[in-house]
């Protein structure tokens, strides 16, 4: 009976290292980063001194599961010209339209949009508006068959454009993806399972068969 029992406990402890095995080389394979392209555009509703330029073409990786898009990969750029002074007030939207991931849960575009509120000066440097984007944070899931994950986008919650000035409109964001398993792997990991409890059944009745004394 020992001897059935211990040989039960070893086919178990190899079914489950298997298992870990498989588990493990999955795992090695995640935390990959995610890379995301696109494009932007942008409308503004009144303020006539403010214009925006999106970007055409931005790319960004996240490293340790974090990425910027600054520099040449910033969302767009902002410039305030100078009028009389007054007072302005309008809104801002900001369309993102992701080339990369493929896939995303809803579509591949989004849009932010903001409350615009401030000053024009018509003196270089003095006065400006704020741009307020009271949800600056947007999640994303995607699955194209090859890796699934997720990422999220941040873009600031204030950007104060200063009057006779240009700025850019950086963003960050974090994100990780993983391989979709292959059937081979499901494969595996199924027939070690079915492998264990057929083990289990035949141990079982092996049991009932023998003769108790």
């Amino acid at each position: 009976m020992k001897t059935a029992i211990s040989g039960l406990l070893k086919s178990v402890l190899v079914g489950l290292a298997v298992l870990v095995i498989v588990g493990a080389s999955q795992t090695s394979a995640r935390a990959n980063e995610v890379t995301i392209t696109g494009f932007t555009t942008g409308s503004i509703t009144g303020v006539p001194q403010l214009t925006f330029v999106g970007n055409n073409n931005f790319t960004g990786t996240t490293f340790l599961g974090i990425g910027s898009l600054s520099g040449a990969n910033n969302l767009g750029i902002f410039a305030l010209s100078t009028a009389p002074g007054q007072l302005v007030a309008g809104t801002f939207n900001l369309n993102v339209t992701f080339t990369s991931p493929t896939s995303i849960s809803g579509g591949q575009g989004t849009t932010y949009t903001a409350t615009i509120q401030g000053s024009v000066s018509p003196i270089v440097n003095n006065g400006g508006v704020n741009i307020h984007f009271s949800n600056p944070t947007r999640v994303f899931t995607f699955n194209n068959g090859t890796n699934t994950g997720s990422f999220s986008l941040t873009v600031p919650s204030d950007l104060f454009v200063q009057t006779g000035q240009a700025a850019k409109f950086t963003a960050g964001f974090t994100g990780q993806q993983s391989p979709v398993p292959e059937p081979a792997a499901l494969l595996l990991l199924g027939t070690g399972l079915t492998g264990i409890a057929a083990k289990l059944r035949s141990r079982r009745k092996a049991r009932l068969k023998t003769p108790t004394r």
